[in-house]
Protein backbone atom coordinates (compact mmCIF):
# COMPACT_ATOMS: atom_id res chain seq x y z
CA UNK A 1 0.00 0.00 0.00
CA UNK A 2 2.62 2.22 1.18
CA UNK A 3 4.33 1.70 -2.43
CA UNK A 4 1.18 2.88 -4.28
CA UNK A 5 0.73 5.95 -2.43
CA UNK A 6 4.66 6.63 -3.08
CA UNK A 7 4.09 6.17 -6.39
CA UNK A 8 1.31 8.67 -6.88
CA UNK A 9 2.91 11.05 -5.20
CA UNK A 10 6.51 10.48 -5.79
CA UNK A 11 6.98 14.05 -6.77
CA UNK A 12 6.91 15.29 -3.26
CA UNK A 13 10.66 13.43 -2.63
CA UNK A 14 12.60 14.75 -5.69
CA UNK A 15 14.46 17.61 -4.55
CA UNK A 16 13.78 19.79 -8.20
CA UNK A 17 9.80 19.67 -7.08
CA UNK A 18 10.73 20.67 -3.19
CA UNK A 19 12.72 23.54 -4.67
CA UNK A 20 10.28 24.96 -6.76
CA UNK A 21 8.18 24.98 -3.84
CA UNK A 22 10.33 26.53 -2.03
CA UNK A 23 10.72 29.30 -4.40
CA UNK A 24 6.66 29.65 -4.75
CA UNK A 25 6.31 29.91 -1.13
CA UNK A 26 9.42 32.60 -1.08
CA UNK A 27 7.20 34.49 -4.21
CA UNK A 28 4.59 34.41 -1.96
CA UNK A 29 6.07 36.23 0.75
CA UNK A 30 7.81 38.66 -1.62
CA UNK A 31 4.98 39.63 -3.53
CA UNK A 32 2.62 40.56 -0.44
CA UNK A 33 5.52 42.68 1.58
CA UNK A 34 6.75 44.32 -1.66
CA UNK A 35 4.44 45.00 -3.58
CA UNK A 36 1.05 47.35 -3.23
CA UNK A 37 -0.92 49.79 -5.19
CA UNK A 38 1.93 52.34 -5.40
CA UNK A 39 4.37 50.62 -7.29
CA UNK A 40 1.85 47.80 -8.37
CA UNK A 41 -1.35 49.77 -9.04
CA UNK A 42 -3.30 47.12 -11.38
CA UNK A 43 -1.47 44.09 -9.47
CA UNK A 44 -0.37 42.82 -12.48
CA UNK A 45 2.81 42.03 -11.56
CA UNK A 46 1.62 40.30 -8.51
CA UNK A 47 -0.16 38.12 -10.61
CA UNK A 48 2.40 37.02 -13.45
CA UNK A 49 4.92 36.44 -10.48
CA UNK A 50 2.93 33.97 -8.78
CA UNK A 51 1.55 32.30 -11.38
CA UNK A 52 5.32 32.03 -12.97
CA UNK A 53 6.51 30.62 -9.37
CA UNK A 54 3.21 27.96 -9.19
CA UNK A 55 3.86 26.84 -12.57
CA UNK A 56 7.08 24.80 -11.43
CA UNK A 57 5.81 22.76 -8.93
CA UNK A 58 2.56 22.07 -11.31
CA UNK A 59 4.33 21.35 -13.94
CA UNK A 60 6.35 18.76 -12.17
CA UNK A 61 3.38 17.02 -10.66
CA UNK A 62 1.87 17.05 -14.17
CA UNK A 63 4.76 15.18 -15.50
CA UNK A 64 5.22 12.50 -13.12
CA UNK A 65 1.34 11.93 -13.51
CA UNK A 66 2.02 11.30 -16.70
CA UNK A 67 4.56 9.11 -16.35
CA UNK A 68 2.63 6.59 -14.33
CA UNK A 69 -0.27 7.06 -17.01
CA UNK A 70 1.97 5.82 -19.39
CA UNK A 71 3.53 3.54 -17.07
CA UNK A 72 -0.12 1.60 -16.50
CA UNK A 73 -0.70 1.54 -20.35
CA UNK A 74 2.55 -0.11 -21.38
CA UNK A 75 1.41 -2.92 -18.67
CA UNK A 76 -1.67 -3.07 -20.24
CA UNK A 77 -0.21 -3.32 -23.06
CA UNK A 78 2.57 -5.76 -22.92
CA UNK A 79 0.40 -8.42 -20.60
Amino acid sequence: MSIEIKSIKGYYYLDSWVMSHIIYQATISFCQRYLNKHNDPSGRLYDQMVMAARSAPANIAEGCSRRQTSREAEMRLTE
